[in-house]
């Protein structure tokens, strides 16, 4: 059995559900294939945060606090320092989603738009003509389908089933996610036994920990998160860590889950014949968060214009064809991202004493009022006025020479930021001539090869950032 169609996405999660409306809205014909069942996709995570202001700007229809895929809609969050003696609130615009529920509503918007799902579908092989990508063959209750596409794209998950499937040769890195690639998380949702006695507020964050307490379904329960680079045992370990000097009131562990979110740079480039990698098989997400849905559908709107584009003007989609996505998106998210991922090697080597004193003195967020703190830039750059920068070197300063900072430390910062700073420009001088992309590659190699392994030191465990 062969079926053709103009787009085939290989993954119906947020990233490929996305892709897949917005061409099938454009009047593409549009095939999702998912390995698991309709009814269990997205179980695996029950609840999760969507950038408010990027759900309005890919275009979702609006959530509703009360619906059974929207839990709160929120504007603030807290931060707690190190030694638990301060509460910095910022700003922080925030969707707190269902997964499964949203899924299921997004299906239903891709089916009246006539895009066509195919659940319990397994990806088996690539199939090719003339060395270019035509198709795949895949299983369904035990029979062999051939799906044959313009473009195929792979929107697996971390797992990258397409991406890392693809010959050496097709111009996209083919590399897996190994230990120290991803940020292995650990969730419990819990019950508070006497709710009424204080007890930390949902959202708040301890960031020496990469802890936090989440919104959860249960108004008398949180979500106790971390995650941590390098297996699941750093994260038990530095939860463990947390729990012993928090004093939290008693709790009950309603249910545990687990997963694991993309910690690396993404490839260098997204496309290839017939090929468009997006979301966690294209590791992307947003370096200070782990959080990516939102990140992809930017990058999922710029590929969606070039796509309609290319294809109403009858081309072949190959790999110069939709270079353009490539350019577009890392001249400007990615190159935003990888500059802030560079800049992560010299932040995370602060120790316990370090963090307190940025926290307290608004050099992490950027004080605004008051004890309110602005709403942080939503192009995920920060911009700081002249006055901004002098209270920031002399609060460093101050920190120096009262050993609340240590040199060695902030020299490390300063290399970071200043390597952030390169390379998040040669990411935004991304060639647009194909030709110099192997060029542009070497120097791209040249300048990740300086950034420095981070290490910090909890009571129980070393943890080593890549």
């Amino acid at each position: 059995m062969v079926e053709n169609c103009d787009i085939l996405i290989v993954g119906a999660g947020t990233a490929g559900s996305y892709l897949g409306w917005i061409l099938a809205k454009k009047g593409f014909s549009v095939v999702i294939i998912e390995k698991d069942k309709r009814e269990e996709v997205g179980k695996r995570l029950d609840v999760i945060h969507f950038e408010t202001d990027r759900i309005e700007k890919a275009g979702i229809p609006p959530f509703h606090v009360g619906e059974p895929d929207c839990i709160e809609i929120r504007n603030h969050s807290i931060v707690v320092t190190p030694d638990f003696t301060k509460e910095i609130k910022i700003q922080a615009l925030q969707t707190i989603v269902r997964l499964t529920p949203f899924l299921n509503r997004m299906y239903d918007i891709l089916e009246s738009v006539r895009a066509k799902l195919e659940f319990s579908c397994k990806f088996k092989n690539l199939i090719y003509k003339d060395n270019n990508l035509i198709g795949l063959k895949a299983e369904k209750n035990g029979l062999s389908i051939e799906y044959h596409a313009k473009l195929i794209v792979d929107a697996s998950g971390k797992v990258a089933v397409i991406r890392t499937s693809l010959p050496q040769d097709y111009g996209i890195e083919t590399f897996e996610l190994g230990p120290n690639d991803v940020m292995y998380v650990l969730l419990q949702y819990i019950k508070w036994k006497n709710a009424e006695e204080p007890h930390p507020a949902t959202d708040t964050g301890y960031n020496w920990w990469l802890l936090w307490f989440g919104p959860s379904y249960d108004p008398d329960g949180a979500i106790l998160g971390v995650g941590q680079p390098g297996s699941f045992e750093n994260a038990r370990l530095s939860r463990e860590d947390f729990l012993k000097r928090a004093n939290l009131p008693p709790y009950e562990i309603i249910k545990k889950e687990q997963g694991s979110t993309p910690y690396r740079r993404p490839p260098y480039s997204l496309v290839g014949d017939r090929f468009l990698c997006i979301g966690d098989a294209a590791a992307l997400t947003y370096p200070f968060s782990g959080h990516g849905v939102t990140a992809t559908w930017m990058l999922c709107m710029i590929a969606s214009d070039v796509i309609e584009k290319r294809l109403r003007a009858g081309k072949d989609l190959s790999r110069d064809i939709l270079w353009d996505i490539n350019v577009k998106y890392f001249r400007d998210q990615g190159a935003k991202f990888a500059g802030l991922f560079t800049q992560l090697s010299g932040v995370l080597n602060f120790n316990e004493k370090e963090w307190n004193y940025f926290l307290k003195k608004g050099l992490i967020y950027q004080t605004g009022e008051g004890n309110d703190i602005p709403e942080p830039n939503k192009e995920y750059e920060e911009d700081m006025s002249l006055g901004d920068m002098l209270k920031f070197l002399f609060n460093i300063i101050g920190g120096l020479i009262r050993r609340k900072l240590s040199f060695k430390h902030m020299k490390r910062l300063l290399q970071a930021n200043s390597l952030a700073g390169k390379i998040k420009k040669h990411y935004e001088n991304y060639p647009e001539n194909l030709k110099k992309f192997g060029n542009w590659v070497e120097k791209a190699d040249f300048l990740w090869a300086q950034k420095k392994l981070a290490v910090k030191k909890l009571s129980s465990v070393k943890i080593e950032y890549l």
